[in-house]
């Protein structure tokens, strides 16, 4: 498989693989408490696996439990990670293939997804480990794609889930190191899934702006609203509410 995403999901599985040797286990994570970093890498890993099956099966599976790990977790780690950088290369991009999400069934959908999946997780390691915050800074080209994956396919997930993304109006979302903005509004049925509107859609009063890792971060409610700038109530609604499980 040949994506934009592939090859630096291949760097950050190996990035988060490092983090992971040299931390002990038994620090608390902050944004994913009562999980330890053992818990959380489990869980990766775990995410790992299930997402290489459903490539190789072509077929839609339910998540698997974490495994008992009976050697060192970062080894672990780091041939789970292996095995699904394989699996991925191994499909072509436009194989059906399913998702969560039910949106873009294709083999393409899940190194993206796990491409976020790793860098979320990357920086609750080194939150747990206790770097600041310019070590837990995303790649702003990377953390644009990232926000547009909250909005595409998170935002319907969260409503499927009963957890609607609190929008109330048009707020358009602007992340102003890398030249790029979204606009969501809600859908005619308040209850259906948020809508995201052309960027260039006008009479937009709402607003949520920053860098796009402070705004990727923000979704994904790893740092605090206050990294973004906020312009009216209905903004500081949507970052406050559920965006992300």
């Amino acid at each position: 498989m040949t994506t934009d995403h592939l090859a630096p999901l291949e760097q950050a599985v190996g990035r988060l693989a490092a983090l992971v040797r040299d931390a002990s286990g038994d620090e608390p994570v902050p944004a994913c408490a009562p999980w330890t970093v053992r818990d959380l890498v489990l869980h990766a890993g775990t995410v790992h696996r299930w997402a290489a099956s459903i490539v190789l099966s072509g077929q839609r599976l339910a998540e698997p439990s974490a495994p008992v790990v009976p050697g060192d977790l970062a080894d672990w780690y780091a041939a789970t990670a292996a095995a699904l950088v394989a699996a991925l290369r191994a499909v072509d991009p436009s194989e059906p293939v399913p998702n969560f999400s039910r949106v873009d069934e294709t083999a393409a959908f899940w190194p993206r997804r796990q491409l976020h999946e790793v860098t979320v997780h990357t920086v609750d390691v080194l939150q747990a480990l206790g770097h600041d915050a310019s070590r837990t800074d995303v790649p702003a080209a990377l953390a644009a794609d990232g926000v547009d994956e909250v909005l595409r396919v998170f935002f319907p997930r969260m409503t499927a889930r009963g957890d609607r993304p609190d929008v109330r109006s048009r707020v358009r979302l602007v992340a102003d190191d890398v030249d790029a903005s979204w606009v969501v509004a809600p859908a005619d049925d308040v209850a259906a899934t948020p809508v995201l509107l052309p960027s260039t859609t006008a009479d937009v009063d709402q607003t949520v702006t920053g860098r796009a890792s402070d705004l990727y971060l923000a979704l994904w409610h790893r740092v605090p609203a206050d990294r973004v700038r906020c312009r009216g109530d209905d903004a500081v609604a949507l970052l406050a509410g559920p965006t992300t499980p």
